[in-house]
């Protein structure tokens, strides 16, 4: 049930349960005065008993509320990133309780020292990876279920596993956002996403999905993608391209050592006739949504 509902129903519920208690010390007034005959003073009487039975009511499915929301409906979210700079990063589009939100990342889940949420209620896993791929998908699992087995001795929790943080249509949005928002997108500029390369049979489709987002929030904007470590070599795409003022955008979770030394440079740019501009990594960009 959305929380919407759910403060509605709330609302609605005492609501009543104030107009039961009004109603009954209503009736209650009315049964003193004197002079009542038999019928008023009866009518009465069944209509205090009718309020107190709507108390009643009110306080059972109350009672069944906080049940359901605090049993049936109980989660908790666990945010795990590949390493410690990516853990402070929320799973954009949704509300999460602070009391319910738990962080790590795959070395604090290897030497068992991973803040875990209780195996108790159904578990919200969002992996913190721009790109699907082994370790955010035979790795993960794995390196949790070994967690819970040596933190609770055994113990097998519900776990289910979100997309990874590059598949999020929030951060193609945020982007565009944020490109619109510092006049990047001038006349004869595009933009290169630049991508992490991989060693499955075939590319993540996570940059991909990103580029095709982003040309349809940016229509007329030349948008190219091209990858370091995997082909197409992201300065071989740059030259290929048809605009002469380049905006860089990696597709990256933080600024690390590949954002220093693998993606393409100035120098290359001004070899093939072009100006270059880097942007911020792709998920910092969340940032900026309201």
């Amino acid at each position: 049930m959305k929380r919407a509902r759910t403060r509605t129903l709330i609302v609605l519920g005492c609501l009543a349960f104030l107009a039961a208690v009004w109603g009954a010390v209503d009736c209650g007034a009315r049964l003193a005065q004197p002079g009542l005959d038999a019928v008023a003073e009866a009518h009465l009487r069944r209509l205090i008993f009718f309020h107190f039975g709507l108390t009643q009511l009110f306080l059972v499915l109350a009672g069944v509320l906080f049940w359901l929301h605090h049993r049936k409906w109980k989660r908790y979210y666990l945010v795990v990133s590949y390493n410690g700079n990516g853990v402070n990063l929320d799973p954009p589009g949704i509300r999460i309780p602070a009391s319910r939100l738990y962080r790590c990342h795959l070395h604090q889940l290897a030497d068992a020292t991973a803040a875990l949420p209780p195996p108790d209620a159904p578990i919200l896993v969002y992996p913190m990876f721009m790109l699907s791929g082994t370790s955010s998908g035979a790795r993960l699992p794995q390196m949790l279920h070994g967690a819970y087995a040596r933190r609770f001795k055994g113990a097998e929790p519900a776990l289910f596993f979100q997309p990874v943080l590059g598949a999020s249509p929030w951060l193609a949005e945020a982007a565009a956002r944020r490109l619109k928002e510092h006049n990047r997108l001038q006349p004869d500029t595009g933009i290169l996403v630049v991508a992490h390369g991989s060693r499955l049979p075939e590319p993540p489709p996570e940059p991909a999905l990103f580029c095709r987002r982003l040309r349809e929030l940016l229509p007329g904007t030349e948008i190219a993608l091209g990858y370091f470590h995997q082909a197409p070599d992201a300065a071989a795409v740059m030259g290929g391209m048809r605009s002469r003022h380049i905006l860089l955008l990696p597709f990256l979770l933080t600024e690390g050592i590949h954002t220093q030394r693998d993606l393409p440079t100035p120098d290359q740019a001004r070899a093939c006739g072009k100006t270059l501009t880097r942007l911020a990594v792709a998920a910092s960009m969340l940032d900026s949504r309201p």
